[in-house]
């Protein structure tokens, strides 16, 4: 299903909202799985989403862990958003297509970046994500599914990268030897995952244009797009946040170097270590290892998804994925060759009171 028309947008709204007339309907480009517009009626503006119903096997549970967030107490200052239920007080609605839909408030005077435009946004974004993890701390996981299994698992990824490996056309692969070169590189290294970490409720999916900034004070004002909101570890949420935030460039865009920001990396984890009594000494200890964990294993999935023609991603031109791979990688290695420094700064903003 490709964009629809504003008519048939107008008759989904109608199924949350009545009696507003919608006076634009703007597709959003950002984000690679579901299908996003910006809504604006009179009175307010919205965030229609149609889920990618492919990639989110189980939509009932994934909007079961997303109102048992929303539900939660939030502290002065984080500003939503909130899923607006039908008249059914459905969360989702199925159009005619089957399809299903859901509606969320847009947060005014907000703004997402790609990349972090300076270190102050970057210390933000530590400051929100150690808010996120306090917000949900102490959460009964037992109430959260794991919509995705396996999402941040490296093995699996490992085993479905060698399947697709094998399968893949030969000129497929000769496109790919950058990528697969650092792909072997750092392969011991990531799959050598910390053993003993507390799970906690993790957000899954942290990069910078999932957390929303204000237009005029750059002040973080909250997460967004929770479709993957389930069980996991501490570094899963550092490093995907990590590999926006000391980046010099956007994920598949060679125009500019991929580059370590240390000043950026550092004001983020000063961020971070706002909330820092929330994480253990065994998670923070693992945050280093993160931020080549994540990236690595972003970069993989796309390279899976590239040998096996690009079936998860939408792409706009056939090489994309890969070039989203090679960057990933790009900074996967950045950041391990600055391990060192990362925990050198996670050990001066952690381990002292």
């Amino acid at each position: 299903m490709g964009t629809l028309a504003p008519k048939h947008i107008q008759s989904i709204f109608e199924a949350f909202i009545s009696g507003q007339e919608l006076e634009s309907v703007t597709p959003v480009q950002q984000g690679l799985i579901n299908n996003s517009y910006f809504l604006q009626t009179s009175r307010t503006a919205y965030i229609l989403q149609r889920l990618n119903s492919h990639v989110f096997t189980a939509p009932r549970a994934l909007m079961e862990n997303l109102i048992n967030f929303q539900n939660l107490p939030k502290p002065s200052g984080y500003l939503g958003p909130a899923c607006i239920p039908t008249a059914e007080k459905d969360y989702l609605y199925k159009d005619p297509h089957d399809a299903l839909w859901r509606l969320q408030e847009f947060v005014p005077q907000s703004e997402a970046y790609d990349l972090a435009p300076n270190p102050q946004v970057a210390q933000e974004a530590g400051r929100l994500l150690s808010q996120f993890h306090q917000i949900s701390q102490g959460e009964d996981l037992e109430k959260y599914h794991s919509t995705l299994p396996g999402f941040q698992d490296i093995f699996l990824r490992l085993d479905q990268f060698s399947l697709a490996f094998k399968k893949a056309d030969a000129a497929l692969l000769e496109q790919s030897k950058e990528a697969l070169h650092i792909k072997e590189h750092l392969a011991p290294f990531v799959s050598r995952v910390p053993s003993e970490l507390p799970q906690r409720l993790c957000h899954n999916d942290t990069k910078l244009n999932n957390m929303l900034f204000h237009k005029e004070s750059g002040k973080a004002l909250c997460m967004v797009d929770l479709d993957t909101l389930m069980p996991g570890y501490a570094f899963y949420d550092f490093g995907d946040a990590f590999r926006t935030v000391a980046n010099t460039a956007r994920e598949g865009d060679f125009s500019t170097k991929v580059g370590f920001r240390k000043d950026y990396a550092q004001a983020f984890v000063q961020g971070l270590a706002q909330q820092k009594k929330i994480y253990t000494p065994l998670e923070w200890g693992s945050f280093a290892f993160g931020a080549v964990y994540m990236p690595y294993i972003h970069g993989l999935r796309a390279l899976t998804d590239f040998l096996e023609g690009n079936r998860h991603y939408k792409v706009q031109y056939p090489t994309q994925n890969l070039d989203r791979s090679l960057s990933l990688f790009q900074f996967a290695e950045q950041a391990y060759d600055n391990q060192a420094y990362i925990q050198e700064i996670l050990d001066i903003y952690f381990s002292h009171e």
